[in-house]
Protein backbone atom coordinates (compact mmCIF):
# COMPACT_ATOMS: atom_id res chain seq x y z
CA UNK A 1 0.00 0.00 0.00
CA UNK A 2 2.86 2.40 0.92
CA UNK A 3 5.05 1.44 -2.05
CA UNK A 4 1.79 2.17 -4.38
CA UNK A 5 1.47 5.67 -2.73
CA UNK A 6 5.25 6.53 -3.06
CA UNK A 7 5.17 5.16 -6.69
CA UNK A 8 2.57 7.84 -7.48
CA UNK A 9 4.03 10.63 -5.90
CA UNK A 10 6.95 9.89 -7.35
CA UNK A 11 5.30 9.87 -11.10
CA UNK A 12 3.26 12.94 -10.19
CA UNK A 13 6.30 14.59 -9.27
CA UNK A 14 7.96 13.79 -13.09
CA UNK A 15 4.93 15.98 -14.51
CA UNK A 16 5.84 18.49 -16.68
CA UNK A 17 5.42 22.05 -15.34
CA UNK A 18 2.83 22.55 -17.69
CA UNK A 19 0.89 20.42 -16.03
CA UNK A 20 1.30 21.18 -12.73
CA UNK A 21 0.20 24.45 -13.93
CA UNK A 22 -3.01 23.18 -15.19
CA UNK A 23 -3.30 21.18 -11.89
CA UNK A 24 -2.92 24.41 -10.05
CA UNK A 25 -5.12 26.29 -12.03
CA UNK A 26 -7.91 23.61 -11.13
CA UNK A 27 -7.05 24.11 -7.89
CA UNK A 28 -7.12 27.43 -7.07
CA UNK A 29 -10.30 27.82 -9.39
CA UNK A 30 -12.23 25.41 -7.03
CA UNK A 31 -11.44 26.48 -4.04
CA UNK A 32 -11.23 30.64 -4.86
CA UNK A 33 -14.54 30.66 -7.85
CA UNK A 34 -17.60 32.19 -6.33
CA UNK A 35 -20.05 30.19 -5.16
CA UNK A 36 -23.03 30.51 -7.63
CA UNK A 37 -20.56 29.82 -10.36
CA UNK A 38 -19.30 26.24 -9.30
CA UNK A 39 -23.22 25.77 -8.21
CA UNK A 40 -23.72 26.94 -12.10
CA UNK A 41 -21.62 24.37 -13.26
CA UNK A 42 -21.87 21.43 -10.75
CA UNK A 43 -19.07 21.38 -9.02
CA UNK A 44 -19.77 22.88 -6.01
CA UNK A 45 -20.00 19.87 -3.65
CA UNK A 46 -17.12 18.71 -5.05
CA UNK A 47 -15.27 21.61 -3.81
CA UNK A 48 -16.91 21.85 -0.76
CA UNK A 49 -16.11 18.40 0.54
CA UNK A 50 -12.67 18.28 -0.54
CA UNK A 51 -11.49 21.87 0.39
CA UNK A 52 -8.32 20.17 2.44
CA UNK A 53 -7.44 18.06 -0.93
CA UNK A 54 -7.67 21.57 -3.02
CA UNK A 55 -5.69 23.12 -1.08
CA UNK A 56 -2.94 20.75 -0.60
CA UNK A 57 -2.92 20.41 -4.44
CA UNK A 58 -2.63 24.01 -4.89
CA UNK A 59 0.26 24.05 -2.48
CA UNK A 60 1.82 21.30 -3.66
CA UNK A 61 1.72 22.32 -7.56
CA UNK A 62 2.93 26.11 -6.31
CA UNK A 63 5.65 24.65 -4.67
CA UNK A 64 6.81 22.32 -7.75
CA UNK A 65 6.66 24.54 -10.16
CA UNK A 66 8.56 27.07 -8.14
CA UNK A 67 11.21 24.61 -7.88
CA UNK A 68 11.00 23.54 -11.36
CA UNK A 69 11.30 27.34 -12.77
CA UNK A 70 13.87 27.91 -10.47
CA UNK A 71 16.37 24.87 -11.45
CA UNK A 72 15.43 25.89 -14.74
CA UNK A 73 17.15 29.79 -14.28
CA UNK A 74 20.08 27.76 -12.19
CA UNK A 75 20.99 25.34 -15.63
CA UNK A 76 20.18 28.61 -18.12
CA UNK A 77 23.02 30.44 -15.70
CA UNK A 78 25.16 27.81 -15.46
CA UNK A 79 25.25 26.83 -19.57
CA UNK A 80 25.94 31.17 -20.03
CA UNK A 81 28.73 30.33 -17.21
CA UNK A 82 30.36 27.42 -19.13
CA UNK A 83 29.79 29.02 -22.55
CA UNK A 84 31.88 31.99 -21.30
CA UNK A 85 34.58 30.27 -19.54
CA UNK A 86 34.87 28.00 -22.79
CA UNK A 87 34.85 31.47 -24.85
CA UNK A 88 37.57 33.20 -22.77
CA UNK A 89 39.81 30.26 -23.15
CA UNK A 90 39.71 30.14 -27.11
CA UNK A 91 40.44 33.99 -27.00
CA UNK A 92 42.97 33.03 -24.80
CA UNK A 93 44.36 30.72 -27.16
CA UNK A 94 43.77 32.95 -30.07
CA UNK A 95 46.15 35.50 -28.63
CA UNK A 96 49.27 33.11 -28.58
CA UNK A 97 49.06 30.98 -32.17
CA UNK A 98 52.09 29.81 -33.69
CA UNK A 99 52.74 30.33 -37.09
CA UNK A 100 51.89 26.75 -38.15
CA UNK A 101 48.41 27.35 -36.36
CA UNK A 102 48.22 30.38 -38.15
CA UNK A 103 48.70 29.31 -41.32
CA UNK A 104 45.96 27.12 -40.76
CA UNK A 105 43.14 29.66 -39.86
CA UNK A 106 44.39 31.82 -42.35
CA UNK A 107 42.84 29.78 -44.56
CA UNK A 108 39.44 29.53 -43.50
CA UNK A 109 39.82 33.88 -43.68
CA UNK A 110 41.63 34.12 -47.02
CA UNK A 111 38.85 31.82 -48.50
CA UNK A 112 35.65 33.08 -46.67
CA UNK A 113 35.00 29.47 -45.69
CA UNK A 114 34.34 28.05 -42.40
CA UNK A 115 35.60 24.48 -43.85
CA UNK A 116 38.88 23.56 -44.26
CA UNK A 117 40.50 19.76 -45.47
CA UNK A 118 43.49 18.31 -42.81
CA UNK A 119 44.99 15.70 -42.11
CA UNK A 120 43.94 13.95 -39.02
CA UNK A 121 47.19 12.88 -37.96
CA UNK A 122 48.65 16.27 -37.81
CA UNK A 123 49.84 18.09 -33.73
CA UNK A 124 49.02 21.47 -35.26
CA UNK A 125 45.45 20.13 -36.54
CA UNK A 126 44.65 18.42 -33.15
CA UNK A 127 45.91 21.06 -31.12
CA UNK A 128 43.86 23.47 -32.49
CA UNK A 129 40.72 20.99 -32.12
CA UNK A 130 41.78 20.56 -28.58
CA UNK A 131 41.73 24.14 -27.98
CA UNK A 132 38.13 23.96 -29.92
CA UNK A 133 38.92 26.43 -31.99
CA UNK A 134 38.29 23.96 -35.07
CA UNK A 135 36.66 20.66 -34.81
CA UNK A 136 36.35 17.97 -37.37
CA UNK A 137 32.88 17.82 -39.45
CA UNK A 138 32.68 15.13 -41.34
CA UNK A 139 33.73 11.51 -40.75
CA UNK A 140 34.77 11.17 -44.58
CA UNK A 141 38.16 11.40 -45.62
CA UNK A 142 41.00 9.90 -46.58
CA UNK A 143 44.60 9.86 -44.43
CA UNK A 144 46.07 11.35 -47.62
CA UNK A 145 44.21 14.21 -48.39
CA UNK A 146 42.55 15.01 -45.02
CA UNK A 147 39.12 15.08 -43.21
CA UNK A 148 36.87 18.30 -43.19
CA UNK A 149 36.99 20.46 -40.23
CA UNK A 150 35.20 23.88 -39.67
CA UNK A 151 36.22 26.63 -37.24
CA UNK A 152 33.98 27.31 -34.18
CA UNK A 153 31.75 29.88 -34.62
CA UNK A 154 33.34 32.43 -31.91
CA UNK A 155 37.03 32.12 -33.56
CA UNK A 156 35.30 32.67 -36.59
CA UNK A 157 33.58 36.00 -35.25
CA UNK A 158 36.86 36.70 -32.81
CA UNK A 159 39.21 36.50 -35.86
CA UNK A 160 37.08 38.52 -38.19
CA UNK A 161 37.37 41.37 -36.03
CA UNK A 162 41.41 40.60 -34.44
CA UNK A 163 42.67 39.89 -38.03
CA UNK A 164 46.01 40.92 -36.80
CA UNK A 165 46.37 37.73 -34.42
CA UNK A 166 46.88 35.92 -38.01
CA UNK A 167 49.89 38.48 -38.95
CA UNK A 168 53.00 36.15 -38.39
CA UNK A 169 56.03 35.50 -40.41
CA UNK A 170 54.76 34.39 -43.51
CA UNK A 171 51.80 34.96 -45.24
CA UNK A 172 51.10 31.90 -46.77
CA UNK A 173 47.76 29.68 -45.74
CA UNK A 174 47.49 26.01 -45.56
CA UNK A 175 45.22 23.48 -46.08
CA UNK A 176 45.93 19.58 -46.93
CA UNK A 177 43.31 19.47 -49.76
CA UNK A 178 44.91 17.99 -53.19
CA UNK A 179 44.17 19.50 -56.41
CA UNK A 180 42.03 16.99 -58.36
CA UNK A 181 43.62 15.88 -61.46
CA UNK A 182 40.39 15.43 -63.23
Amino acid sequence: MFADAAKTFLEFLKLAPRYLIALGVMAAFLLFANEEFLKFIGVFELAQNNRPMLGLTLVVTVALFLVSVIGDGIALVKQWWFRRRRYRRIEERLQCLTEDEKQILRYYLAENTRANTLRIDDGVVQGLKASGIIHLSASMGNALEGFAHNINEFAWDYLHVHPHLLEGTTNTYRTDKRESYW
